[in-house]
């Protein structure tokens, strides 16, 4: 269950690197279409999110609850982190 732990972390907290991703190669577009950067940024984060949990769930390489929790922590932290980033560049603008 150690194991499950941190890989999930670390497996939420890639969407915070969707999220950059989407900020630094969408920035010319995101001032004339911001609602489609923002929808494609959320769709792959949550494909993501959701594909790893159907894998935990039908896999038994790792324990499903405290994988899944974990995945969640890290996304939440990454949607915090997504906020904070996002207010930042849009009053630099």
């Amino acid at each position: 269950m150690s194991a499950e732990i941190p890989l999930g972390l670390a497996c939420g907290l890639v969407t915070a690197l969707v999220s950059e991703a989407v900020l630094r190669l969408g920035a010319p577009t995101l001032k004339r279409r911001l609602f489609s950067a923002l929808a494609i940024g959320a769709g792959l984060r949550t494909l993501w999110v959701l594909a790893l949990v159907a894998w935990s769930l039908s896999s038994d390489a790792v324990d499903a609850r405290a994988y899944v929790l974990a995945l969640l922590a890290g996304y939440l932290a990454s949607q915090v982190f997504e906020g904070v980033r996002y207010t930042r560049y849009f009053e630099r603008c």
